[in-house]
């Protein structure tokens, strides 16, 4: 008898899940979705460095080409560029760091003191700081002398390494360089989140049902739950940032207001989120069901682990379209790089957009609402 009831038991459980195909599909085929992605991902994510030449103008630019390229090591894109394209090339993503040689670099080793500048981009402080371990050892084996055949060596010039910086500095470290993308990270999931449960709270309860026989059209009703949940949003936008700034110290170069606009916009487009979802749940379990859907891809394809730029075409276009890449985007380029809102507005575009679309997408869901 006592077998019997917990079989019993146990054969209700199965046969709830076995029914329940949401569930079935997120413990099976949920992980293998995540778990491909992530293959994917690490499969061409490698961190390779970029970094690009300014050869001296005199005969010796040729020579020192090869021989830096003989040296450096194959995770490292090497590659020339012009003296005036140094910021430029930064500044496009084409290069990690610039190795700046002098004009009149083979007149300095024959004087016995040259000068080798490095020009990092800045806004990644671990790319910055291969660079410039891998700066200092070029120019150790440039300083190295060479003796030809039966002639003694000449005596080895001092070459010293100036580094300087597009964006950030030498105090930024890679806590500065992440909490752009986790304060993003943060602000959209639980804001999404609260969102989502609240709004499945309110229909459960059976308070939508009676505010949808109300002279309130579907949008109001929409529009009027999404003022309401953004004054939450708004408040946790403000203490995300101030404590990221003000308690962590993070060190930050754009405009904070404007990190601030960027932070409410996501969360806004995340109370839309939350309220489209909401209405394809039954209970809580449903809701926590769609975190591993609607969360995890944008982790591992908005540039929080992986850079973008280097994610396979497929699922670099789908990173494109998901709201978090554009969060990330938009706040990497005002902490790290101080850009303004000239820069920044296609991102700010795209997440006032996909709110937009939310609001409209909710107020469509509540058709069944009504029936």
């Amino acid at each position: 008898m006592f077998l019997r009831r917990i079989g019993a038991l146990a054969a209700r459980i199965i046969s709830q899940f076995r029914r329940d195909r949401r569930t079935l599909a997120l413990v099976f085929v949920v992980p293998l979705v995540i778990m491909t992605i992530l293959n994917f991902v690490l499969a061409s994510s490698e961190s390779n460095l970029k970094l690009a030449l300014v050869p001296p103008a005199d005969p010796l630019g040729t020579q020192l080409v090869s021989q830096i390229k003989a040296a450096v090591p194959d995770k490292v894109t090497l590659s020339t560029i012009d003296a005036d394209a140094v910021d430029a090339t930064l500044k496009a993503g084409d290069a990690d760091g610039v190795l700046i040689f002098p004009s009149d670099f083979q007149s300095q080793v024959q004087s016995g003191n040259a000068g080798v500048t490095l020009r990092v981009e800045g806004s990644n402080p671990a790319a910055s700081a291969q660079l410039k371990q891998l700066a200092g050892l070029l120019v150790t084996a440039l300083s190295q002398p060479r003796a030809s055949a039966g002639a003694q060596a000449p005596a080895a010039p001092t070459i010293t390494l100036d580094t300087t910086y597009l964006f950030g500095g030498p105090e930024f470290t890679q806590t500065d360089a992440l909490a752009p993308l986790f304060i993003a990270l943060f602000a959209f999931f639980f804001v999404f989140l609260l969102t989502a449960v609240a709004f499945l709270r309110e229909r459960s309860q059976g308070t939508l049902e009676r505010l949808m026989v109300s002279p309130l059209s579907r949008t109001e009703l929409v529009l009027g739950y999404v003022t309401g949940f953004t004054l939450f949003a708004l408040i946790q936008s403000i203490v995300i940032l101030l404590f990221v700034v003000y308690v962590l110290r993070v060190h930050y170069l754009g405009n904070l207001p404007l990190v601030f606009l960027v932070t409410v916009t996501l969360t806004i487009a995340a109370v839309n989120l939350g309220i489209f979802l909401s209405a394809f749940a039954r209970n809580e379990l449903q809701v926590i069901q769609f975190i591993p859907l609607v969360l995890v891809p944008q982790a591992l394809l908005g540039g929080l682990f992986f850079p973008v730029e280097t994610l396979p075409i497929v699922l670099k276009q789908i990173a494109y379209a998901l709201p978090l890449t554009y969060a990330n985007f938009a706040l990497k380029d005002v902490m790290l790089r101080g850009q303004g809102l000239e820069t920044i507005w296609p991102d700010l575009a795209f997440l006032v957009g996909f709110a937009t679309l939310m609001v409209v997408l909710a107020a469509i869901s509540l058709r069944r609402q009504r029936a």
